[in-house]
């Protein structure tokens, strides 16, 4: 089992953090322009292994550590609690969604450059908010900046989500316990078809929202975005606030529905021109529901499937509803709804690496 802890600042460390420093995957996001001398080192962080940071003439609670990985020291992370240190660009207060929750931020960093890439950050990160940050905080936020791709993928990962993207940084948060909160996308030439029946074997009498793309006008990709005003983004804005996604479907000439097809093809929006919306689909889960009359059809779920992993969302399965005259395949049709509603609702398994 791949093993991370987190030792507490010490004065011992700071060789390990001024060598760090001078790495420029470090340096550039942690430099703040200028180089670092060991005596650099010694004079930010003393305090920080003391517990605290002088803000406007106050101490303010750090909570400092660095990380291993099998043992070896490869990076630095620390947590503090959101409010007392000003951020770059906003106010913590304007962008609480629950101002009744406690809210901490971090700052992390991998020092070590053999460590890189090897997607070991998101695996850090879940086990950081689990052991120390959600003991005592409800949520925690990073503000990455924008250029810096590759923390913003990371914290994606680690269960971090888009709240607001500024001029110069992603403002994202995790929440210590994400309430499932399910959308429907309905996409069938009949709205009261074998497809409703599927959702609703599945649901059942729970208040899941079900937006029908029937009654919608949602147009075919376009290259120079000429449908920019049709109705694609305001339900592309709605469909991010909700996890997971439920895309219901029924099965035509072997695969996913015309009005289906149209709606994720303009997903491509959210990697161009609406890319604020698209970040927020990271780490998403997605579900599908299907009927079908005949037999189930091969390879129906690529589409999603790769779908999901060019986008770093999850996919997570498919319901097959039974639509035809064999009494026994029909008969199937409520035990397996039962087993994916309960798969939808289950609660994620807690992190167990640390």
């Amino acid at each position: 089992m791949t093993m991370f802890s987190f030792a507490p600042l010490t004065p011992d460390h700071f060789p390990l953090l001024h060598k760090w420093m001078g790495q420029p995957h470090v340096w550039q996001w942690w430099g703040e322009g200028r180089s670092w001398s060991f005596h650099d080192i010694q004079e930010k962080y003393h305090s920080y292994t003391l517990g605290y940071k002088i803000e406007q003439g106050e101490k303010k609670a750090i909570s400092p550590f660095v990380v291993h990985f099998q043992d070896r020291p490869i990076g630095f992370i620390q947590a503090y609690n959101a409010h007392d240190f000003p951020r770059g660009g906003f106010y913590v207060k304007d962008i609480e969604q629950e101002p009744s929750q406690s809210i901490a931020a971090l700052d992390f960093y991998i020092g070590e450059p053999d460590c890189i890439g090897r997607g070991l950050g998101a695996e850090i990160l879940k086990g950081f908010l689990e052991s120390h940050v959600f003991r005592y905080f409800d949520a925690c936020l990073v503000d990455p900046d924008k250029n810096n791709k590759v923390a913003i993928k990371t914290y994606a990962k680690a269960n971090f989500s888009t709240l607001q993207e500024l001029a110069s940084s992603i403002v994202m948060i995790a929440r210590k316990e994400e309430k499932k909160n399910p959308i429907i996308i309905f996409g069938s030439a009949r709205s009261d078809g074998n497809t409703l029946q599927a959702i609703k074997t599945v649901i059942k009498d729970q208040p899941i929202p079900i937006v029908d793309l029937k009654e919608l006008n949602i147009a075919h990709y376009d290259y120079s975005y000429a449908n920019a005003k049709d109705d694609f983004i305001s339900l592309a804005e709605k469909m991010v606030r909700h996890n997971p996604i439920i895309l219901a479907t029924p099965v035509y000439w072997y695969s996913m529905s015309a009005l289906m097809k149209t709606f994720i093809d303009r997903w491509s929006d959210l990697l161009d021109t609406r890319k604020d919306i698209g970040r927020r689909l990271t780490n998403k889960e997605l579900y599908v529901i299907t009927s079908y009359g005949e037999s189930v059809p091969r390879g129906f779920e690529d589409a999603f499937s790769q779908t999901c992993e060019y986008l770093d969302m999850q996919y997570k399965g498919c319901y097959y509803f039974y639509s035809g005259d064999n009494l026994e395949l029909s008969n199937g049709n409520a035990p397996l709804a039962s087993e994916f509603c309960e798969k939808i609702f289950r609660e994620s398994p807690s992190f167990m690496s640390r």
